[in-house]
């Protein structure tokens, strides 16, 4: 793709605006560092933003995070063949984040740096902790880790094919280009450059969307509202797919689940909550985000409808699907809106690679380290931000040689969350009728039983495919259930209290 002067321009402009934004971020969060030196506050500084997170910031970033260059790719894609029965999922995250709003964030916020600090300290709000549970955190914390390089690398090699493109560059070298300028503006600010530049990205790749729309109904013989009203009257607005009304109930219950995963229990996302001035902020900016996610949604769906009308009534060839979205950018978007465009990807991709090397960093500092962080952290900050940066880099370049790693790579990540919001809902939700003590040997054993349902109802019920998840976090709730039933009749030692 040739890109002309204009579109580089808008990129590097971008960029610039990404960084000063970034600069800005790191000068606001020197002033709220204590002048004492305090080490402890420098750690929450940097990864909770001295709980200085507004409304508007915190909104911006959790949707911002949501989308990252895949939505791209699979969202207009997925309409351009199916129909709007996406929408289920969306409906129902839109019910699951009222529920987390009012029955998670309560449980855990202010309970510590991380989930996992947050889970370890239980429902008591323990203030120190048993060497079991200080184990306990390493192995969720490891697990997580694991499972959240898998994700975010094949969320990045979405975005570096798409820019490898645009740029007539390997994807190797998009890879590293998106990583290296995601990596220097987090360690710039931290937590609060990352949620004040995901603001900037948010707002970019809405544009980019909103312009997509514009640039079919300029490219087109028909107008906008006429393709529009072609895939109405051809069902592409269509809210069911061919297996009927119960599939649709099953997505809104797959919707419900999943996004429990995702804004719930996983670090990338509660971190931001977690920075928030108060809870308030945090319940409403989690609330709020349910919209904006349904408008974004909306946004790229109905996109797919229209390039579905525009292919279909002009008689053109459609090109491969993973190519719908950038070929339409390449052929028939002018500059300068080809570079905006440009823009809107790079801000898909680093929105959400930023988050997700900001969480894993503050879940290896907090859980995995075992060395006197009061220290070494000065020191090592940069380190292990850079050390997670090439992680992801090596991963997702590893990924790009293997057939459909896409596809595989988001299913396993959305598995891979299950056990995590299990383990959870006995601890923290259920914790009255499910009495469990947290240790490494439990959470091995709720990975297993997690993993032993979704299996199970995968390879040997056949119930619908999208509860398969939903199977895995019931089997691991009555295993859990039964388990704390058995060591009740035995006299069982409680949380002891000890320094972590």
């Amino acid at each position: 793709m040739q890109l002309g002067f204009l579109d580089v321009a808008i990129v590097i402009a971008y960029i610039i605006f990404l960084f000063g934004i970034a600069i800005y971020a790191r000068k606001f969060m020197r002033k709220q560092t204590v002048a004492d030196g305090n080490d402890r506050n420098a750690i929450e500084n940097h990864y909770l933003a001295g709980k200085s997170i507004t409304f508007p910031e915190a909104l911006l970033s959790i949707i911002a995070t949501e989308f990252s260059a895949l939505a791209f790719l699979t969202i207009p894609t997925y309409v351009y063949f199916e129909n709007m029965s996406y929408l289920r999922f969306v409906l129902g995250a839109c019910i699951s984040r009222s529920l987390i709003s009012i029955y998670f964030l309560p449980k855990v916020y202010g309970k510590g740096l991380t989930i996992f600090e947050a889970l370890a300290r239980g429902i008591h709000s323990y203030t120190r902790l048993t060497k079991d549970a200080v184990l306990g955190r390493k192995t969720f914390a490891f697990f997580y880790i694991a499972g959240k390089l898998i994700g975010v690398s094949i969320k990045l090699l979405g975005g570096a094919l798409l820019v490898s493109a645009f740029f007539n560059i390997t994807p190797f070298m998009a890879i590293i280009f998106i990583a290296i300028m995601t990596y220097l503006y987090i360690m710039l600010g931290g937590l609060k450059a990352v949620v004040r530049t995901d603001m900037l990205q948010a707002t970019v790749f809405i544009v980019g969307g909103i312009l997509a729309h514009f640039m079919v109904g300029k490219m087109s013989s028909y107008s906008w509202g006429e393709l529009f009203s072609y895939g109405v009257a051809n069902g592409k607005f269509s809210l069911f797919s061919d297996n009927g009304i119960l599939t649709f109930f099953y997505g809104i219950i797959a919707g419900i689940v999943y996004d429990a995963t995702t804004h719930g229990v996983d670090q990338d996302l509660t971190q931001k909550l977690f920075g928030a001035k108060n809870i308030e902020i945090a319940k409403k900016a989690l609330a709020w985000s349910a919209v904006g996610s349904l408008i974004v949604n909306l946004l790229f769906l109905s996109l797919g409808v229209v390039l579905w009308s525009y292919y279909t009534r002009h008689g053109q060839i459609l090109p491969p699907p993973e190519k719908i979205f950038s070929d339409l950018i390449e052929h028939h978007f002018p500059t300068p809106f080809k570079g905006l465009m440009v823009a809107s990807i790079l801000a898909a991709s680093m929105s959400t690679l930023d988050s997700s090397i900001n969480a894993m960093s503050a879940v290896f500092w907090n859980d995995l380290m075992s060395v006197k962080r009061s220290k070494l952290f000065k020191t090592f900050i940069n380190l292990d931000n850079l050390i997670i940066t090439l992680a992801i880099v090596i991963f997702s370049y590893m990924f790009s040689f293997i057939p459909g790693a896409l596809k595989f790579g988001q299913h396993l990540s959305y598995l891979s969350t299950g056990p995590l919001l299990a383990f959870f809902l006995c601890r923290m939700v259920l914790e009255k009728y499910i009495k469990i003590r947290f240790n490494t040997s439990l959470i091995i054993l709720s990975f297993f039983t997690c993993f032993l349902g979704m299996a199970l109802n995968h390879f040997r019920f056949g119930f619908n495919p999208q509860l398969t998840i939903l199977w895995g976090v019931v089997t691991t709730i009555v295993f859990m259930w039964i388990y704390s039933k058995v060591t009740d009749l035995f006299i069982a030692p409680k949380e002891s209290e000890f320094h972590i």
